[in-house]
């Protein structure tokens, strides 16, 4: 019998449910939810994953006018940039502010549910019904994947079992009272809904906004990685290149292409020595500004995104001042991730000195889905965690020919398996910069490999522990007044 979902209803009931900070989630003009399209539109979001102060946190970004850290004019910034443990940050975590992120998982989450429960229902085609409910079932993995790795201490196998995580729902359910679970509860069932989810996921979805199979294998194998099960996150870091480049439609974004005919536009249109347009020369600038819109673009469909998700918004992550040591990992002339993005405004005095300016406007960066990219990163540090450094450079190298201008390129070479890991971990530094990887990958490095990290400011020393609790975000204000978690930071 066919079920109608009334979301005039669900969106006055939803305005009382506080536990898990379930939102709005009805589509505007919307009132019923009959079809499968009906469905299929609560797959596709457009508000991301309002990333920002952990980018302070993970010593990526610094402020275009240092006074406004040095103030705490944006408290949880502040107290991540300055890695600042006496800052009791649980209160600033409003409804308004900070909580958005929580906020806006569970929002999915809401609706994924409700697609699993409902579509089977629905009017239209069987296969229509298994992709949606499938597609549902990997978003809802994903975003409790984030949930997982933001609110709760990062997984330990000999913890994993006693720490404290968060509220799972596997239903849309407004009566019963959410329950906080552990972290390996969380974990058991993010991957429950990627093994039900593959059988029935795409190999090309409608669009980037929807995943795909690719992405799925994907999530299994970042699952697996950040669980340490090292063979297994490789055997399924594999599968999702091949799917990917086989079925998928997906490809790695060779920069070069863009870049060259940037060049030869310059070259054959204003007559301009292609010396003199190369980093350092003195049409440099002007080169990057005439050709910018033209060719140094790269837009939400392109290939090499597995899934496509904004950060705090559609513009994220620009305007931003990347910190010194994190510029110093590029090249500037031989990196083509520098020249499409970086160091394209004038030094600001008020800035951190060393920083540099990042200007993301002509390429959408994805800030909190899965690219290509990032696979071939997981593949390489899987190989090098195995002990094959050849393997581990080979996806290493892949990468970087399609982000290293071709006649400056030379492979990356390692003698042991230390140079070889840092090269890796150097590298998604800057591939995955300002994306969720950066404070997940922070995250992870310091807790498995017991790593304190230092960092100077204006000359001052600052450290964060392996264990601080700063790695570990509260929950929000309302969510703590209207449920029974309890906090896992502070």
């Amino acid at each position: 019998m066919k079920r109608s979902v009334f979301l005039g209803y669900i969106c006055a009931a939803l305005s009382f449910y506080a536990c898990d900070n379930y939102l709005d989630i009805i589509p505007k003009g919307e009132s019923v939810l009959n079809s499968t399209d009906d469905y299929l539109g609560l797959l596709e979001d457009m508000y991301g994953f309002p990333i920002d102060s952990e980018w302070y946190l993970s010593n990526e970004v610094t402020s275009y006018n240092m006074e406004l850290l040095e103030n705490y004019s944006g408290p949880l910034s502040s107290a991540g940039f300055y890695w600042d443990e006496s800052f009791d940050r649980a209160k600033y975590m409003t409804t308004t502010g900070y909580a958005d992120f929580y906020t806006s998982c569970y929002s999915r989450i809401a609706k994924y549910n409700i697609i699993v429960d409902n579509m089977e229902d629905a009017e239209g085609p069987a296969q229509a019904k298994r992709e949606g409910i499938a597609q549902a079932k990997i978003l809802r993995a994903y975003n409790y994947f984030v949930l997982i790795n933001t609110f709760a201490k990062p997984y330990d196998p000999a913890t994993a079992e006693t720490d404290r995580g968060i509220i799972l729902r596997s239903e849309f359910d407004m009566e019963t009272p959410g329950v906080q679970s552990y972290v390996a509860d969380a974990y058991r069932f993010i991957e429950q809904d990627i093994r039900e989810a593959l059988p029935g996921l795409p190999s090309i979805a409608l669009n980037t906004f929807r995943p795909d199979k690719s992405f799925g294998y994907a999530l299994q194998a970042k699952v697996h990685l950040f669980k340490r099960e090292i063979n297994q996150a490789l055997e399924a870091s594999l599968t999702a290149i091949q799917e990917a480049e086989d079925n998928g439609n997906h490809k790695l974004w060779d920069m070069n292409v863009e870049y060259q005919n940037a060049v030869n536009y310059a070259v054959n249109t204003f007559q301009w020595p292609e010396f003199m347009i190369q980093y350092g020369g003195p049409m440099y600038s002007m080169f990057r500004t005439m050709t910018q819109s033209l060719y140094l673009t790269h837009d939400y469909s392109d290939a090499e995104n597995l899934y496509y998700a904004f950060g705090l918004n559609s513009m994220s992550p620009s305007p931003s001042m990347i910190r010194k040591p994190v510029a110093d990992l590029f090249v500037p002339e031989k990196d083509l991730r520098y020249t499409f993005n970086m160091g394209t405004m004038p030094s600001r005095p008020t800035a951190e000195e060393g920083s540099v300016s990042m200007n993301n406007m002509m390429n959408r960066w994805n800030c909190g889905g899965i690219k290509l990219s990032e696979v071939y990163l997981m593949a390489a540090e899987c190989y090098v965690r195995n002990g094959k450094i050849e393997q581990a450079l080979s996806y290493l190298n892949q990468l970087r020919k399609n982000r290293i201008i071709t006649a400056l390129y030379t492979d990356l070479t390692a003698t042991s398996l230390v140079e070889a890991m840092t090269l890796i971990r150097e590298e998604r530094k800057r591939e995955l910069m300002l994306t969720l990887n950066s404070f997940f990958d922070m995250r992870r490095f310091c807790s498995e490999f017991n790593e304190t990290l230092t960092k100077k400011v204006k000359g001052k020393t600052y450290t964060l522990s392996p264990d601080s609790h700063l790695l570990v975000y509260p929950f929000p204000v309302a969510a703590m007044q209207n449920s029974n978690l309890i906090q896992n930071s502070k």
